[in-house]
């Protein structure tokens, strides 16, 4: 029987998960299959056969090299190898398909079985670099959620070449947490945590940020371990168990174990390696104590070593002179949220750089909340008496918050001052020429672009401006930033390849007459003589036959013998093979 007909009858049998996890593997391209058989003759090609063998082991390759040269060495430990791969027939296993022995005995001619695997040098342990490298990690998890809260407000675009353009890498740069770090390494581990997405070249949220970033430090870092724990596949969760150091002598072990090539695996590999780095799991090439309990899953033990490097929550911030609020340690989250909406965040660490805005003073008033009531909530937090011109700042924004209104009437927008100096000092004002502001009524100005960009302008100029609806009542502007056009994702290539396969067998034949068909059907394009054995009513003749055409169930041919054209019903032929 043909192996390209024996492996398409296996191939119906696959589900679709294992179509593609085979066809992903071992093809280059799909849009040429049409059927199983197309599908079979492909995966017997030389190259197919070959992307198969390279991923195996040298152990089994030898094994499978000694059962190419001589069936009856077979092992049956590596019948599970050649089902997976679909490398051998079922009916005879453990066996492999010819043209599968032809391409190992070319490629393995010259391994041998390996020798004595010599002892791996264990992961040294070190406690102070262990800890050192958990409190890197944290203070990485740490600048992953301001990134994640600035990409929520400001999408940003990756570039056809891949990475950041210039000018938002400079502005997530101040968020990373050492010079060398790159928002691109960050951006991987969100990807990987859930907190964000690249959906059509942008970075964006999803709806787990949130979530996430109301979880405790230990947690979120937790989240994180545990999806990177979840991303390892069979090959490389195989590699970091069998080899105990990931450092240069990984390199020089994986080539020892996969002979034939292991690109396949070195950009997961790669990707999960940076990642463990950057999370402690290994540092300089070396498992950590907390990797180990992670490889392992002994997320209790993982849960107390973190705990135990995780500083306590600051009671007290330290509010400078020159408007920086620091703490030295992480917030509870009531005091953070106040923290963020009165600041912005400078850096971010395990200690924490504040710096007080008026566009944040003027956020909490205008949410009812007075300039006495923000001071006494600082000054609550405070290690230290707060100093003067901080605490001038705020009560002056108090004073004079709401004394210059934009709202928006009638397709205009309106600006408004209870001080007529001000308001003429704006219309005069070089920086807001471009809004064209002209008087209006009394103690008002208007101009024809919309209240949000007039307000932006305003607070850019320091004009205490705020946004009031047709009420009068206050809002809050919304944050200018870019807003990411959302793209459905392309569908998988894999997909219309099984619905041509799960759609290309005819009910009413079977593999074997489908199979007739085919060679027939090839036979009249490459004009080639075929022998075909024909049922008749006094039993099975053959013809030696030139076919002319195929159609409708029937073959239309020269028969070679007697020189008569002759037509034959496809369903009466019983074997076809070449002349």
């Amino acid at each position: 029987m043909s192996s390209s007909l024996e492996m398409s009858k296996r191939l119906r049998a696959l589900s679709d998960d294992q179509l593609i996890e085979l066809v992903a593997i071992r093809l280059g391209t799909t849009s040429s299959l049409r059927d199983y058989f197309d599908l079979a003759d492909a995966l017997l090609s030389p190259d197919s056969i070959l992307a198969a063998l390279r991923r195996l082991p040298v152990d089994q390759l030898v094994q499978l090299k000694a059962l190419a040269h001589d069936s009856s060495q077979a092992n049956t430990n590596v019948s599970g190898v050649i089902e997976s791969a679909v490398l051998g027939p079922v009916e005879s296993s453990p066996a492999l398909y010819p043209e599968v022995s032809a391409v190992l005995l070319e490629v393995t001619a010259s391994l041998s079985a390996p020798g004595a695997t010599a002892a791996q040098k264990k992961s040294t342990t070190d406690h102070t670099r262990d800890t050192a490298a958990l409190e890197h990690s944290l203070a990485v998890i740490t600048s992953l959620d301001e990134l994640s809260r600035s990409i929520a407000a400001h999408p940003v675009k990756e570039l056809a070449r891949g990475g950041l353009s210039a000018q938002d890498s400079a502005r997530l740069a101040p968020l990373m947490p050492s010079p060398d770090l790159t928002p691109t390494a960050l951006l991987a581990l969100a990807k990987l945590a859930g907190v964000l997405i690249k959906n059509g070249g942008w970075w964006i949220s999803t709806i787990q940020l949130d979530a996430w970033l109301a979880l405790p430090l230990t947690q979120r870092w937790l989240t994180v371990a545990k999806a990177w724990s979840e991303e390892l596949g069979p090959d490389v969760t195989a590699v970091f168990t069998a080899q105990p150091t990931w450092g240069p002598e990984l390199s020089s072990w994986l080539d020892a174990q996969y002979p034939l090539g292991h690109d396949w695996l070195d950009a997961d590999l790669a990707a999960r390696l940076s990642e463990a780095e950057l999370m402690g799991i290994s540092t300089l090439g070396n498992v950590t104590a907390v990797g180990s309990h992670v490889l392992a899953g002994n997320w209790e033990d993982v849960v107390t070593a973190i705990t135990a490097v995780v500083p306590p929550f600051a009671e007290h911030v330290f509010v400078q002179h020159d408007f920086t609020v620091v703490a030295p340690g992480p917030l509870q989250p009531v005091e953070d949220v106040f923290m963020r909406q009165l600041c912005t965040v400078e850096s971010r660490g395990l200690a924490t750089t504040f710096r007080i805005t008026a566009q944040g003073v003027n956020r909490l008033l205008a949410q009812g909340t007075t300039a006495e009531e923000i001071l006494q909530r600082l000054t609550n937090l405070a290690a230290t008496d707060i100093p003067q011109a901080v605490s001038y700042f705020i009560t002056d924004l108090g004073e004079r918050f709401g004394s210059i209104q934009v709202t928006e009437k009638n397709s205009l927008t309106i600006v408004t001052a209870v001080d007529p100096l001000v308001l003429r000092s704006i219309a005069a004002d070089h920086s807001l020429h471009a809004l064209n502001l002209r008087p209006h009524e009394q103690n008002s100005l208007f101009c024809a672009h919309p209240a949000q960009v007039v307000h932006a302008a305003l607070i850019e100029a320091k004009y205490p401006a705020q946004l009031v609806d047709a009420q009068g009542r206050f809002i809050q502007p919304e944050g200018r930033h870019s807003r990411a056009e959302l793209h459905s994702e392309p569908v998988s290539p894999y997909t219309a390849l099984i619905e041509r396969l799960r759609g290309s067998r005819e009910a009413a034949t079977t593999d074997d007459a489908t199979w007739i068909a085919r060679q027939l059907d090839v036979a009249v394009r490459e004009k080639s003589i075929l022998i075909v054995t024909v049922q008749m009513p006094d039993g099975e003749r053959e013809f030696t036959i030139e076919p002319k055409g195929f159609s409708n169930g029937r073959l239309r041919c020269l028969d070679r013998t007697t020189e008569v054209e002759r037509t034959l019903p496809a369903s009466h032929i019983t074997a076809v093979r070449p002349a």
